[in-house]
């Protein structure tokens, strides 16, 4: 039952968020307002999922793991450094071999908007982390290894992780969301995936 009420209540909870964006985006989308509008959204967004998980708790078979906390922290932090050889590694490849360009669609966007709009950055190194690892992480990999192997849920998760992107890069970020799976598999903690990656966004947006 609580695994039920933790992923249903996270599940409708982001399709009300996405829901919300693109009304919002089809009103106000030639507006200086989008922006502000879509900043706030993410961020109540952001705020509503962890009070639904803390509301409807529940502890997956991964989150029974006890990792000591400075293996952990090597985790979170050598996953950081994994997933960035990992992109450039595989952003190399898709360049050279399925003629994609050398940055992804949806980074250059983002760092356009940004540049734009400073605010936005809480979106892009805060907000938007915290709900991808929360659904495609504790939910569509933890929860759903309850029924499935963690390896089929780790890669579903993952794909979809891509899907969501709407960017060419598809490898990149399917291998993407495959390393967060093992920081969250390994730390035992979703905080633990949401760290490397606010970090890697954080990198990626000060590297470029």
């Amino acid at each position: 039952m609580k695994l039920k009420s933790n992923s249903l209540s996270l599940l409708l909870g982001y399709f009300i968020l996405i829901l919300l964006q693109q009304i919002a985006f089809q009103f106000i989308h030639n507006n200086d307002l989008l922006y502000p509008v879509q900043t706030i959204l993410n961020l109540l967004g952001a705020i509503s999922l962890i009070w639904l998980t803390l509301h409807f708790k529940y502890k997956n078979k991964l989150e029974e793991k006890k990792a000591v906390i400075w293996q952990s922290l090597l985790w979170m932090l050598g996953g950081v450094i994994i997933v960035l050889t990992v992109q450039r590694v595989l952003l190399w490849f898709e360049t050279a071999f399925l003629q994609q360009p050398v940055i992804s669609e949806n980074t250059s966007q983002l760092m356009a908007v940004a540049g734009k709009y400073p605010y936005y950055l809480l979106v892009i190194v805060f907000t938007e982390p915290i709900i991808e690892e929360l659904i495609y992480r504790k939910v569509l990999f933890g929860n759903f290894s309850y029924w499935f192997k963690p390896w089929q849920t780790a890669l579903f998760s993952s794909l979809l992780f891509a899907l969501g992107h709407g960017d060419g890069h598809f490898l990149t970020y399917t291998a993407i969301g495959l390393i967060f799976c093992l920081v969250y598999e390994r730390t035992g903690k979703i905080q633990g995936s949401m760290a490397t990656h606010i970090l890697m966004n954080l990198l990626v947006l000060l590297l470029n």
